[in-house]
């Protein structure tokens, strides 16, 4: 029987599994959406599409192009707000000497639209002038009220940012050709409108009305301009996206890159130091244990289930608060809130398994319906329960390979029992001799807790364990066996039938066993059993040890052949069944009627 641990647990890897598929997970939604970074997640702003970016060495030329490009798109835009606030101060001069209210209404909203026009050809202009920085990180943010929606937002913020990031360029080059597409449509309606507007005027006598048509013509023709500067802003940064798009395998090789060198350490360092600490944790038993003698296997105090159940949790613990640790320390928050949150999703998720884990809790800690040492039945078969563990440890001393690991929750259904020292394991041994309910004699030759063989008339015979047991099994080698034997005599020997002939055969069947089998014979009894239709029957029944289990049939052979040789040597008749007619009146009637 092998030794098993009795303080501490082997230490087993199933534990780990809690945190495995969190930092899987996390692993790869890392490396999907990697994106260009630095050890320690300090990450430089990327440019603003359709602006100038740093100049790379042999590009000198294509960069004062470029600068050159972005001058005239200024000027264009310095061009226009100056036109638009000539505009405005018309408009502004006009409306004091309107006469009625609607002119002056109509008034205000077009001084609104060129104030609101004014102001954003401003930040444009700012924004192409500076290379696209945001100035909004200047402007003081008003307080706001807690909101843990807002919060839970912000925590997975950088991962959404990092997703947008990955599909940033693709997305731009769509928007831009939509808002193409738009303002082309709109500069179409716009030269319709002004061809209409110059045939209009082209036939107009009054002075005052040409000079209001004329009015409404540049103010169609400022939009003309504005648009036209509008399309050519955008092709320039349809241009330069296209330029800079690279083709996914390109995408995939700087992010495989960027996560090597940034996050991908990141994580590399995380999983180091909690696999470094979950090992520590689970070497530490082994350096404490006492030593022990594996020829003695010794009981587990009360309290050490308990203690075991707690360390290893303990130890999970740890593990998970170091994983958290380095990712606070390196300060990458997207890595730091995604384990969060699949931690958060875990534990959410492990609610419909509490019940389960308590009723596995309550077996570890040998409190529940099967105990260590004791006596479970499992497939028909009895086991000793050995160990209690997340795969435990189930022994039958009679089978060979009669070690199984069966899963802690294959166990929650079963009840074991505390065992009695005399209670058989299986009903036998290899080597033995049986006897099974169809009359199959032989020897076992293996068996497992799948099948047993027996040797049968010279060949093998395969069962399987339920079926072998499902034949009651008679042991003829455990505790020995016995074979009953009737034989008649004639009845002209009724005088000596009682008295001499029990005795003369049983000393002949007693001198012909010990013959044979030197310590196999325990006991022999012949006793009158009846008187039969044709003979004088006697029970000769013999009792032999296991040592004679390999010559069942030929104890029968023994006993038939002494109690012949005695009939022979006494003068004793051996009687055959006999078949007695008894003639009746009917036959007497027939036999007179044929005479």
């Amino acid at each position: 029987m092998p030794a098993f641990p009795t303080f501490f647990p082997r230490p087993r890897p199933y534990l780990a599994l809690i945190f495995a598929p969190a930092l899987t997970l996390l692993f790869a939604l890392t490396l999907v959406c990697a994106s260009p970074s630095v050890p320690f997640a300090q990450q430089d702003p990327a440019p603003t599409p359709g602006l100038p970016a740093m100049p790379s060495p042999g590009s000198t030329q294509n960069l004062e192009e470029r600068l050159d490009a972005v001058r005239s798109q200024l000027a264009n835009i310095a061009q226009s707000i100056q036109d638009r606030r000539q505009h405005l101060d018309d408009l502004r001069r006009h409306m004091a000497e309107a006469q009625t209210a609607s002119e002056r209404a109509e008034m205000e909203a077009e001084i609104e639209e060129l104030e609101r026009l004014i102001q954003a050809s401003r930040t444009t202009f700012e924004s192409v002038a500076t290379g696209g920085v945001d100035s909004s990180i200047f402007r003081d943010q008003p307080e706001q009220p807690f909101d843990w929606q807002q919060q839970l937002f912000e925590v997975i913020e950088p991962f959404l940012d990092q997703l947008k990031q990955f599909t940033e360029t693709p997305r731009n080059i769509e928007r831009i050709n939509r808002e193409i597409a738009q303002d082309q449509a709109r500069l179409n309606v716009v030269n319709r409108a002004l061809a209409n507007i110059a045939n209009v005027i082209a036939g107009v006598q009054d002075e005052e009305l040409a000079t209001r048509l004329q009015a409404l013509e540049k103010s169609w023709l400022q939009r003309k301009s504005d648009l036209e500067l509008e399309i050519n802003l955008q092709q320039l940064q349809l241009q330069e996206l296209r330029e800079e798009q690279r083709t996914f395998w390109d995408m995939l090789h700087q992010g495989m890159l960027s996560f090597v060198q940034g996050r991908g350490l990141i994580l590399i360092m995380a999983v180091v130091v909690t696999a470094g600490v979950w090992f520590l944790l689970q070497t530490l038993p082994k350096v404490v244990r006492r030593k022990e003698d594996d020829a003695v296997v010794l009981k587990r105090k009360p309290h050490a289930k308990l203690f075991t159940v707690g360390y290893q949790a303990i130890s999970v613990i740890l593990a998970l608060c170091a994983l958290l640790l380095v990712l606070y320390v390196s300060g990458d928050w997207l890595l730091l809130g995604l384990a969060m949150i699949i931690l958060v999703l875990v534990a959410v998720g492990s609610r419909t398994y509490l019940p389960k884990f308590m009723t596995e809790v309550r077996m570890l800690l040998d409190m529940g319906p099967v105990r260590e040492g004791e006596r479970i039945f499992l497939n028909g078969i009895p086991w000793e329960v050995k160990n209690l563990n997340m795969y435990s440890t189930l022994y039958n001393p009679e089978l060979q390979g009669g070690v199984l690991r069966v899963p802690l929750g294959d166990l929650a259904s079963q009840i074991s029992r505390p065992d009695d020292p005399e209670e058989p394991w299986f009903p036998t041994r290899k080597d033995d001799y049986v006897m099974l309910s169809d009359g199959t004699y032989g020897q076992v030759l293996l068996q497992t807790p799948e099948v047993v063989q027996i040797k049968h008339v010279g060949s093998v015979r395969t069962f399987s364990t339920g079926s072998f047991l499902g034949a009651s099994p008679r042991n003829l080698t455990r505790n020995g066996f016995g074979f009953a034997v009737t034989f008649g005599i004639d009845y002209q020997h009724q005088a000596i039938c009682l008295e001499e002939v029990p005795a003369i055969f049983e000393t002949a069947v007693t001198d012909a066993l010990r013959a044979s089998f030197t310590d196999g014979l325990e006991s022999v009894l012949v006793d009158f059993k009846e008187a039969g239709t044709s003979s004088l029957d006697y029970l000769i029944y013999v009792m032999m040890n296991g040592k004679a289990a390999g010559s069942y049939w030929a104890v029968g052979r023994i006993i038939q052949q002494s109690c012949v040789r005695v009939c022979n040597e006494h003068g004793w008749i051996i009687p055959f069944t006999q078949l007695t007619v008894h003639q009746g009146d009917g036959f007497e009637a027939l036999r007179t009627a044929r005479s």
